[in-house]
C-alpha cells in the first residue's frame, strides 16, 4: 500500500524528475550516513562489517517509515530546488554565511576573465605587426622555432577564448540598466555555473531589447513543443546535477570523520569529493549548452510579444528593440500601470496584428507578411 501510494505521488508531482531531482540526492545522503552507522566505520576500534548494512526482518518497519520520510521530504525540499541551484550560481546574499566571500570570489572571476581578453588582444595586435613585416630567407632552426612559438600563441589564445566565451557579454542598454553601473564586458557572478547560466540570459533576450527573466514565461505558449522540450530536459539536467553536487558534498562531510581511522578506509571521503566536482562540472557545461537553446528561443519567437501586446511591429531595427525594452521594463514593475507608463501610455495599438495564442505549434496564415521576416 505504501509502495503504490509512494508511485502514485510520485507520478502526480512529475514522475521520473521528481525522482532524479528530489528522492535521489535525499537518498544518497540518507544511504552513506546509514552504510557508515551499521558498517561500524565510524568507531576507529571496531571491524568493518558491510554484511550488517543488509536490513534485516526486524527493520522492515524502520525501513518503511523511512522510505515515508524519504518521499515526504522530497515533496517538501522540491519548491527549493531553485534556490539549491541559485546557490550553486553564487547569489549569496546576507543571511547566507557564504555573502563575505561573494566579492572576492567575483573578483576573482573578473581576473580570469580580464586576463582572456587581454590575452586575445594581444594575439590580434601581434598578428597586424606580424603581416606587416617583411619576410625573407631564414635558417631552418629560425623558422622551426617561429613555428613552435606561433603554435604555443594559438594554444594559448585558443584557451582564453574558450575562457571567455564561458563569461557574461555586455549588450544591455540604458533602458535596462544604467550604464555607469555596468562592466564593459559583462555583469560577473562568483561561481563558474552562475556566469554560464548569465552568458544564457545576456545573449538571448537582451540582443532584441527583452529581459529573459520578465518576458520568458509570455513568450513560452508560442515556444515550438520541440523547442520547448528541449529547453526543459537541459533545464531539468542543470536542475540535476546541481542537486547531485550538493548531495555529494554532504556525503563528503559525512565521510569526513574516517579520516581518524588513519587506514585504508580514510580515503573514502575523496570518492564522493571528487564526484562533486564532476557533477559541478557537468552543470557547467550544461548551463552552456543552455545559451544556444535559449538563443534559439527569442531567434524565432522574438516578434511574439509585441504582437500579443498589440504594437504593430516596427519596420526599423532600433525601433523595434526600443519597443521591446518598454515592454520588458514594464512587465519587471509591479508599481505602473499601462496607461500610465512613461515609455508605453503613448503607443498606439493595432489590433489587426496577428496575435496567434495556443502552444505556437503551427503559424497561422498571413503571418508571414505580419512580421516581414517569415517568423514564427
Amino acid at each position: 500500500m505504501l509502495k503504490g501510494l509512494i508511485e502514485a505521488g510520485g507520478k502526480v508531482l512529475g514522475g521520473a524528475r521528481f525522482s532524479l531531482l528530489s528522492i535521489l540526492p535525499s537518498v544518497l545522503v540518507i544511504g552513506v550516513v546509514v552504510t557508515l552507522v551499521r558498517a561500524h566505520l565510524y568507531d576507529p576500534d571496531a571491524h568493518v562489517d558491510f554484511g550488517a548494512v543488509l536490513p534485516e526482518k526486524r527493520d522492515a518497519a524502520a525501513l518503511a517509515l523511512g522510505t515515508f520520510f524519504i518521499f515526504v521530504g522530497g515533496v517538501i525540499l522540491r519548491p527549493f530546488e531553485a534556490a539549491l541551484v541559485q546557490l550553486l550560481e553564487g547569489y549569496w546574499t546576507r543571511p547566507s554565511p557564504l555573502a563575505p566571500l561573494r566579492a572576492a570570489a567575483t573578483e576573482r572571476h573578473r581576473r580570469r576573465r580580464n586576463r582572456a581578453i587581454a590575452t586575445i588582444e594581444w594575439a590580434k595586435q601581434n598578428a597586424d605587426t606580424s603581416a606587416s613585416q617583411p619576410t625573407g630567407a631564414l635558417p631552418l632552426h629560425t623558422l622551426a622555432q617561429e613555428a613552435k612559438a606561433t603554435a604555443r600563441r594559438q594554444r594559448r589564445v585558443s584557451q582564453a577564448q574558450r575562457l571567455r566565451s564561458r563569461y557574461p557579454t555586455e549588450v544591455r542598454t540604458i533602458l535596462q540598466a544604467d550604464k555607469t553601473k555596468l562592466d564593459k564586458n559583462g555583469e560577473l557572478m562568483a561561481t563558474e555555473l552562475g556566469n554560464a547560466l548569465l552568458r544564457g540570459e545576456r545573449l538571448s533576450g537582451d540582443r532584441y531589447g527583452l529581459d529573459i527573466m520578465s518576458t520568458y514565461w509570455r513568450i513560452y505558449p508560442f515556444v515550438s513543443e520541440r523547442l520547448n522540450s528541449a529547453v526543459t530536459q537541459q533545464l531539468d539536467l542543470v536542475a540535476a546535477t546541481a542537486s547531485l553536487c550538493v548531495s555529494l558534498g554532504l556525503c563528503t562531510l559525512a565521510t569526513l570523520p574516517l579520516v581518524l581511522r588513519l587506514d585504508v578506509w580514510c580515503l573514502l571521503p575523496l570518492l564522493p569529493a571528487v564526484m562533486a566536482v564532476l557533477a559541478y562540472r557537468g552543470a557547467v557545461s550544461a548551463a552552456l549548452a543552455l545559451t544556444d537553446l535559449l538563443c534559439a528561443v527569442f531567434d524565432l519567437h522574438r516578434f511574439e510579444l509585441v504582437k500579443a501586446f498589440h504594437y504593430k511591429l516596427k519596420e526599423n531595427t532600433s525601433d523595434f528593440v526600443k519597443t521591446n525594452q518598454r515592454i520588458s521594463l514594464f512587465l519587471a514593475q509591479d508599481s505602473r500601470r499601462l496607461d500610465v507608463h512613461p515609455s508605453l501610455a503613448s503607443q498606439r495599438m493595432d489590433h489587426s496584428v496577428d496575435t496567434a495564442g495556443g502552444t505556437g505549434n503551427t503559424a497561422p496564415q498571413g503571418s508571414q507578411g505580419t512580421d516581414g521576416n517569415g517568423t514564427t
